[in-house]
């Protein structure tokens, strides 16, 4: 016996045509709107079996919301990669209107505090598979000789020792980047680095104020010199209502990248969180993510999916260390107003934090909101922060459950479609 599957989702893609799509299986079909899902029993054979093919149609016995979870749960515990934050500094050289975080006499990692970090990777490498380790602030290149550098090679020095596979990224606003940091940075396994800017050069200029330097055209050259030296950049484009438009510097210098470069360079467009969202925004970011895409770069909008491509702080191998020594699990707090999970000095660090993740996972499932929701295997109720924020159990992120269900759908299918044309286009 076949039954359909509760995580279905149908939505218009036109006057005539619909889409739908299996949140847990990820596949969508197009069906023309006069077509009506009859009892299962009742399907013409061709259609079934498409149907079942896509796994909108699964065994009666199966209990989809099990599967689910169990899958999320293999993908948060099971491996033994660590993926280890390291906040340098909360200082920063800009001071962008839209930034959380206080960089006002914001506390710098000590010597005391590098050796206590060196020793923790000392603990984490010989029960790990693999290390990456990210290196997040503030702005971190403000500390690049006295904590990065030293960092870097230690961790290399002991993989290697243990013969243990490690790798390094950088979340920075690649302004204070150097030919020298990047000679280093490309012999020593640093394999990307994410970098932001605000709209065109005008709107990134007024956000990213330098009293000396053009800081737009300086960070799209530092850009250009990661890539020659094969590493990764994701260029994560912050956009509001009024600087989406103002994007035209960024597409014509992506015009001018060479095929090799390209396909070094991704594209991510946020929309920067204090500001309001319409459809017309909508409109607007969509036409800048095909615009980037027509360049030949993979561009792609903040998209949840909390099963496939879940958080990192969702997983239980993750933790961030601010420079004061406080353990975190979420980049994305004020990290001096935020209360930790634990911090370095603890003899129990890590059972400390096994314990929380483990109350956290109880209360993402008992959630009895998420029981008959649709988009479950999307959201898995909401990340870490939303769920570590929250203090009701039955809780939903979504105010209006209809409504994000079609814009959740449409930015897959979208992303879908962006992804196919990237793909056609290099054949």
């Amino acid at each position: 016996m076949k039954k359909y599957s509760q995580y279905n989702i149908r939505t218009p893609l036109s006057e005539t045509t619909d889409i739908l799509y299996n949140a847990a299986s990820d596949k969508f079909i197009a069906m023309r709107r006069n077509i009506e899902l009859k009892d299962v029993a009742e399907l013409s054979d061709s259609l079934s079996s498409l149907l079942e093919e896509n796994q909108m149609i699964v065994p009666e016995e199966l209990d989809e919301r099990e599967a689910v979870i169990n899958q999320w749960k293999q993908r948060v515990e099971a491996d033994k990669n660590f993926f280890l934050i390291i906040n340098p500094t909360l200082r920063c050289n800009f001071n962008c209107w839209y930034c959380y975080e206080n960089h006002k006499n914001a506390v710098v990692m000590s010597k005391d505090m590098l050796e206590r970090v060196k020793k923790l990777i000392d603990s984490i490498v010989t029960e790990a598979d693999t290390l990456d380790i990210s290196f997040f602030g503030g702005e971190p290149l403000l500390e690049f000789s006295k904590i990065v550098q030293p960092l870097i090679n230690y961790a290399e020095e002991v993989t290697a020792r243990y013969e243990k596979r490690i790798s390094f990224s950088f979340t920075t606003n690649g302004f204070l980047l150097t030919p020298e940091m990047i000679e280093f940075l490309a012999g020593h396994n640093v394999k990307f680095m994410q970098i932001t800017l605000d709209g065109g050069r005008d709107s990134h200029n007024k956000t990213r104020i330098s009293k000396t330097k053009d800081s737009f055209g300086t960070i799209i050259s530092n850009i250009e010199q990661l890539l020659n030296h094969n590493i990764q950049v994701t260029l994560r484009i912050n956009v509001t209502p009024e600087n989406v438009t103002d994007c035209s510097d960024i597409i014509n210098w992506m015009k001018g990248l060479t095929v090799e470069q390209k396909q070094l360079l991704m594209a991510n467009v946020q929309q920067v969180w204090q500001t309001a969202r319409s459809d017309e925004f909508t409109s607007r970011t969509d036409s800048l993510l095909d615009e980037i895409v027509r360049c030949g770069i993979r561009a792609f909008p903040a998209i949840m999916d909390n099963l496939r491509q879940m958080c990192y702080a969702d997983k239980a191998n993750t933790f961030v260390i601010n420079s004061d020594g406080k353990i975190f699990k979420c980049t994305a707090v004020d990290f001096e107003k935020a209360e930790s999970e634990t911090d370095i000095f603890s003899a129990t660090w890590r059972q400390e934090l096994s314990k929380k993740f483990e109350e956290r996972i109880k209360k993402r499932f008992a959630n009895r909101n998420c029981f008959s929701c649709r988009i479950f295997p999307l959201c898995m109720g909401g990340c870490y922060k939303r769920l570590a924020g929250n203090p009701e159990t039955d809780y939903c992120l979504y105010n209006d459950r209809q409504d994000a269900e079609k814009n959740l759908v449409m930015s897959i299918i979208k992303d879908r479609a962006r992804r196919d044309a990237l793909n056609n286009s290099k054949i």
